[in-house]
């Protein structure tokens, strides 16, 4: 039996025959439609529970309708597909679709790691019937970035590990995420320069300092303190309990920040 119905709207027959392969190698059916009116129908009729949308759809750009698409499966998980290329700004692409409420923005060609965790991440939703906030994880210990991925997770959230500031960045999915947990010390650009980024670019992303100190030359405390004046919404010192983590970012999710009501628009 397959674990869910997903609705591909794309126009490129080769580009929705490589995405359907995908999803039939995870057991999920699907359908094709090449223009949005094709996909109101299928949306009413089959009611899917997984979109994969393409931002142009021949000559159309399909980002000023996914409000609509967005209203017409709540319930679904949607995913945005994008080249960033002809006229497409990345940029623009990013904000419209976190104000639809989409739920992925993928940049092709993508991945079958990729597909696959969108897949997963929608058969969980649809089994506790709820969308869940997305967390950015920035560790550059696996170990540590495993660890508490895993208190999130176990706790509701859909999380993304990456181990370094730039490789968070290189993703234009950071801008949908609703949580980031930065450790502040790692090689390259390190977290207090990638969380002013962060804050500055995307104010309505909560990110949460995560610290243990630099040896002897700084204390924990000093170091989280200096990443909220950065633009951390708060801190924690390594090492930390799943509850201590859990209940702080509880506390954080309920609490509006700048950008909030831009967000809800």
């Amino acid at each position: 039996m397959a674990n869910g119905l997903a609705l591909i709207i794309e126009d490129s027959q080769t580009q929705a025959q490589i995405i359907g392969r995908m999803l039939a190698d995870e057991d999920w059916t699907y359908v094709l439609a090449k223009t949005l009116e094709d996909a109101e129908r299928v949306i009413l009729q089959q009611h899917p529970t997984l979109l994969f949308v393409d931002v142009f759809l021949a000559e159309e750009n399909t980002l000023p309708h996914l409000g609509r698409l967005r209203d017409l499966a709540l319930e679904a998980t949607v995913a945005v597909m994008t080249a960033g290329d002809r006229s497409e700004a990345i940029e623009e692409t990013l904000n419209i679709a976190r104000k639809a409420k989409v739920d992925y923005i993928l940049r092709k060609p993508f991945s079958r790691n990729q597909l696959r965790a969108i897949v997963q991440s929608a058969e969980q939703d649809q089994a506790e019937g709820k969308h869940r906030f997305h967390a950015l994880v920035i560790d550059d210990s696996p170990t540590a970035g495993k660890v508490t991925g895993q208190m999130l997770s176990d706790n509701g959230y859909r999380v993304s590990i990456v181990k370094s500031m730039e490789e968070a960045l290189d993703n234009v999915d950071i801008a949908h995420v609703d949580l980031v947990l930065s450790d502040i010390f790692m090689p390259g650009m390190g977290g207090l320069a990638g969380i002013k980024i962060i804050k500055s670019t995307w104010p309505w992303v909560k990110i949460l300092a995560m610290s243990g100190g630099l040896s002897n030359r700084i204390t924990s405390g000093r170091a989280t303190s200096a990443a909220v004046k950065a633009g951390a919404d708060a801190e924690i010192s390594k090492p930390f309990k799943s509850v201590e983590l859990v209940h702080l970012t509880l506390e954080m999710m309920a609490r509006p920040t700048a950008g909030y009501q831009e967000r809800q628009a």
